[in-house]
């Protein structure tokens, strides 16, 4: 068969392979987001958010 018309019957096949890939990784995204995002998870994603800050040391109110 002609060298071209394979080389495009592999990038066809690609094409498809990439955008499918594509989708799932936008999908993983969305719902990686919207775990993230949940009311359920808010505590310890503010927990996470302040933990670079504490030190070790108890705040000036709680002494």
């Amino acid at each position: 068969m002609n060298p071209l018309i394979e080389a495009a019957k592999d990038g066809l096949t690609q094409g498809w392979l990439m955008g499918g890939m594509t989708i799932v990784f936008l999908a993983f995204f969305v719902a990686w987001s919207l775990w993230a995002w949940a009311p359920f998870n808010r505590k310890s994603m503010e927990a996470a958010a302040r933990m670079p800050l504490d030190d070790g040391f108890p705040a000036r109110g709680d002494l």
